[in-house]
């Protein structure tokens, strides 16, 4: 099911224009996750429901302010207030789901324990999952089709919705099969940036991975053209960074 069929049936209710919007900022929002980008994931799940809460208010025919004075919470206010005419599910469920992420994406990580997770982790992990809802919820409003065939929809369009880049504590794993060492160790090295890495830290996750200790310290020799070094240790260039996007791209690409 393409992204261009889910516009479609979400077009027969809601403005082309924010609609257009909001499918872009979720795929956004998907691809980021996948990468491992929490911060971008969030960033993106505040826009999806900047566009999301444009297409309720249109539909229950209230009137948007110029984009400076737009304000999610008072639009929810707003749908709270409309006619009774319109389905709950517009006026106050899909609201208070948009009210919940955004402020999660406003407030990213700042009331949690980081001792094992990323808290932006878990903040973009349960984003995108209730974005997955929000636009599942659209779809069967949209189409008076069950709740089951809507999520069928919302699966096909965000694909597997598990990172690709995962980090627990310390320790940095790229779920993706197949990869050379310099490739997860250039990944790896993407997910930390701006940070800086010890190289021998770099050669045990690699080792993480799978690899021998020889293959890893090899592998990390091969990163060097791509490498800033000092004291405090490496750090990603902007080639390395750009070989990390095509990494990116020809996996994205195969999904």
């Amino acid at each position: 099911m393409s992204q261009d069929h889910i516009r479609k049936i979400l077009e027969g209710k809601f403005p082309f224009k924010h609609v257009n919007s909001a499918l872009n900022h979720f795929s956004a929002v998907v691809i980021n996750y996948q990468r491992g980008n929490w911060e971008s994931t969030l960033q993106k799940v505040g826009k999806f429901v900047e566009a999301i809460m444009k297409c309720l208010a249109i539909y229950c025919n209230i009137i948007l302010p110029r984009s400076r004075n737009f304000k999610v919470g008072v639009i929810a206010k707003n749908l709270e207030s409309a006619s009774s005419q319109y389905d709950d599910i517009v006026r106050l469920l899909i609201p208070k789901a948009c009210l919940f992420i955004y402020d999660i994406s406003s407030n990213r990580g700042a009331r949690h324990d980081p001792d094992e997770i990323n808290p932006n982790a878990m903040d973009a992990g349960v984003s995108i999952s209730v974005a997955s809802w929000i636009l599942a919820e659209l779809i069967r409003f949209s189409t008076g089709k069950d709740a089951r065939s809507s999520i069928l929809l919302i699966e096909a369009l965000s694909s597997k919705k598990y990172p690709k880049v995962e980090e627990i504590g310390e320790r940095i794993y790229i779920n993706i099969r197949g990869m050379s060492a310099r490739h997860i160790g250039i990944l790896i090295m993407n997910a930390i940036f701006p940070r800086r890495i010890k190289r021998e830290k770099l050669i045990d996750l690699i080792i993480r991975h799978g690899f021998k200790r020889n293959a890893a310290s090899v592998a990390t020799q091969r990163m060097k053209a791509v490498i800033d070094e000092n004291d405090e240790g490496w750090k990603l260039r902007g080639l390395g960074r750009e070989e990390a996007d095509e990494i990116f791209h020809n996996i994205m690409q195969k999904l």
